[in-house]
């Protein structure tokens, strides 16, 4: 749904222009075209523009356009077309090609009978058409995920009328970040340019695949929509894939993948987003399995289908007493402990030497545990029903979240 430095050749009236190299980054999405006038851009230039080279106004040397190529790295641009004809830049040195290669940074070439006019023109209307095509498609599906309560044969029509097809398998996949650094945690611009980034990012993943579906976002979750056949062994490989792309590409964050069962037509778009969610707190609880399946969740799923949210909480609070929904850091190792205990069977030195503790400490902290919720762990029973409780905290925790957001906009006088 957006414009890449791979779409500009195939643009009407833009046939001549021809990739040169960085062809690895030719997703790079194009914010707008830039006419670079001055010797140095670094300071006109701010990421996603495609920086035209004429070398009307400046001698373009060699070592001049090693230095715009390195410039439009650091600056994050989308790519670079350099004009070449026998008055100004007669042809692009390898030298120059090497390097973007390199950085696998998209450099075009043009030929300076193609006017610039007609060129910025294109692109432009191009960027502008997409932009409002790609507004209104996000917006349906956004609305869809939200639950939006429209008839399939709406959907069906409104899908036509934005030229996406609704009738095709897919699968959907939430991506979150499971965990920051401290210093990210503490800047909330930091960790919305991040979050814009691994977004932007993950779109240039799914326009790869020839995916024309958009990245949507749901609170603090990245949701994308991924085409699958009948056949779906090859989901989880794909998928991975996708993870390890965006892993290498911001390796200090921890990302996890929650993926819904295969479903057909996009009124089935919201139920789809809520078992990935769904899945995707499995993922973010159980660090060593990053990408978490909704078939996977057992008999998590029976819970999960219960409507009665209050029943599901009110056994929770029961059985979990006052460690139910908690997070201050005390309380979360206890219920951490308590995941490893029962993960290995009540097994106290296969549990200790799993968290990297002595055995003697995790008897302290089983005995503290006992303590806060007033019964021993020794009664079969009642640990079954602590089991379960833990287990429906989770698949209640983003439930919790929102009623928690909810609250907290009403203000005392209302």
């Amino acid at each position: 749904m957006s414009i890449c430095c791979a779409d500009i050749p195939r643009l009407p009236g833009l046939e001549s222009i021809t990739f040169r190299a960085g062809l690895t980054g030719g997703q790079r999405i194009v914010r707008w075209p830039y006419v670079a006038e001055n010797d140095s851009i670094q300071a006109w230039i701010s990421g996603g523009e495609l920086v035209f080279i004429t070398g009307i106004n400046h001698c373009r040397t060699e070592q001049n356009l090693c230095l715009l190529v390195q410039e439009a790295v650091n600056s994050n641009v989308a790519g670079m077309v350099i004009l070449t004809g026998p008055e100004f830049i007669q042809y692009i040195p390898n030298s120059v090609l090497e390097l973007a290669n390199k950085h696998q940074l998209p450099v075009l070439e043009q030929p300076y009978s193609l006017k610039m006019v007609l060129v910025t023109e294109v692109i432009s209307n191009a960027i502008v058409q997409d932009n409002l095509l790609g507004k209104s498609v996000k917006l349906f599906l956004t609305k869809l995920i939200n639950g939006f309560d429209q008839a399939s044969e709406l959907i069906h029509l409104r899908a036509g009328d934005l030229g996406i097809s609704d009738t095709n398998s897919f699968a959907t996949f939430a991506v979150r970040i499971s965990h920051l650094d401290q210093n990210i945690e503490d800047s909330n611009h930091q960790l919305l340019h991040l979050h814009h980034e691994l977004e932007q990012h993950l779109g240039s993943i799914l326009k790869r695949r020839d995916i024309d579906w958009p990245v949507l976002t749901y609170e603090k979750d990245l949701l994308a929509i991924w085409p699958v056949t009948e056949d779906t062994t090859e989901l989880y490989d794909e998928l991975e894939q996708v993870l390890n792309l965006l892993q290498k590409q911001f390796p200090l964050l921890a990302l996890c993948i929650g993926v819904s069962e295969r479903k057909t037509g996009l009124d089935k778009l919201a139920d789809a987003t809520e078992q990935a969610r769904q899945a995707l707190q499995f993922a973010v609880k159980h660090q060593h399995q990053r990408i978490f399946f909704y078939e996977q969740l057992g008999i998590a799923r029976l819970y999960a289908a219960i409507p009665n949210r209050g029943l599901l909480s009110d056994f929770c609070k029961q059985h979990l007493g006052e460690l139910c929904f908690a997070r201050d850091t005390s309380t979360l190792e206890m219920k951490s402990t308590l995941n490893h205990y029962f993960n290995h069977f009540g097994h106290q030195q296969q549990t200790a030497d799993a968290m990297g503790i002595h055995r003697n400490t995790l008897r302290y902290r089983l005995n503290r545990i006992e303590q806060r919720l007033g019964y021993s762990l020794q009664d079969s029973f009642l640990r079954l029903n602590l089991q379960n409780a833990l287990l429906i905290e989770q698949i209640l925790f983003h439930h919790h979240d929102i009623e928690e957001q909810a609250d907290s906009l009403i203000s005392p006088n209302d």
